[in-house]
């Protein structure tokens, strides 16, 4: 028991002597006036924490919005030259459109002004709705002087191309009976060699099959030979262009060979043509 007594008498004089030495210690800062302000400056200090961070999200917050507002601008800027740009590929489209147009109306003009008969130009319109794969539509009928069984030509590779006849007339569009079909039979001859036979179509636009040419020809005859018009006893006019040489076929039992014609004119692409008629005399 005395020797608990004397060890907490020494904790209370420590604790004595260290109150006493901080009362000492803030009185002399008192007296040199040290802690003078010190309030003030601890409230600048964090009053100038909170403005400076205040600051910096005030900057951010006024950079981020005017970012956007930039990418805003641009985006419309973006977009309005994105328009602008369309509108320019779409006049270019245009103008090549049309100039390929002119290109082909000048030399259907050089075409018709060379065409010995009289002609009505025609611009194909549509497909016959109910023969959609052998006659087509165009823009001329009974009111422009078409009729019935009238030729039909087309401007194809610098050659005036036999495209077949008006099958029927309205009054301002008519049907033309295109050659594949089954139906059509055209007087024809081999230009080159002067056999003749008679082309007729098979239903489909290639090839066109020439009938009954005499055997002999068969050593005469070559690839790529022009077939034109007879004009004899025809709907027809003379030495109109239809089509070349594309295959023989020549059989030991028959006395004339048959020979595949490929057209000159395309009839997928067919746009501008010309109604005829070949019992009108020259333009002069």
């Amino acid at each position: 028991m005395r020797s608990r007594a004397p060890a907490g008498d020494l904790r209370r004089k420590s604790l004595v002597l260290a109150l006493l030495s901080s009362i000492s210690i803030v009185m002399l800062l008192l007296s040199t006036r040290a802690l003078t302000g010190l309030p003030e400056r601890l409230g600048l200090s964090v009053l100038g924490f909170f403005q400076q961070g205040f600051s910096a999200v005030g900057s951010f917050v006024g950079d981020t919005v005017s970012a956007v507002g930039e990418l805003r601008d641009l985006r419309r800027s973006h977009e309005a030259l994105l328009e602008r740009l369309e509108r320019f590929e779409s006049l270019e489209r245009g103008y090549a459109e049309l100039r390929r147009e002119n290109e082909r109306l000048s030399n259907l003009l050089g075409f018709a002004e060379r065409v010995k008969y009289r002609k009505i130009a025609a611009r194909v319109t549509a497909r016959d709705p109910d023969n959609l794969y052998s006659s087509f539509v165009i823009d001329k009928g009974s009111i422009d002087g078409i009729r019935k069984n009238l030729p039909v030509i087309a401007y194809s590779d610098g050659n005036e191309g036999l495209v077949g006849r008006v099958i029927e007339v309205g009054r301002t569009s008519s049907i033309v009976s295109p050659l594949y079909e089954a139906a059509s039979f055209v007087s024809a001859r081999l230009e080159r060699t002067r056999y003749e036979g008679l082309v007729g179509g098979a239903g489909s636009d290639s090839p066109l099959l020439m009938r009954y040419v005499k055997k002999r020809a068969k050593d005469e005859i070559q690839y790529g030979d022009l077939v034109v018009t007879t004009g004899f006893h025809s709907l027809y006019p003379p030495d109109v262009v239809i089509g070349r040489v594309a295959r023989l076929h020549i059989t030991d039992y028959q006395t004339s060979i048959d020979i595949d014609i490929e057209p000159v004119v395309d009839f997928n692409r067919l746009e501008y043509l010309f109604v005829v008629f070949p019992e009108t005399a020259p333009e002069g």
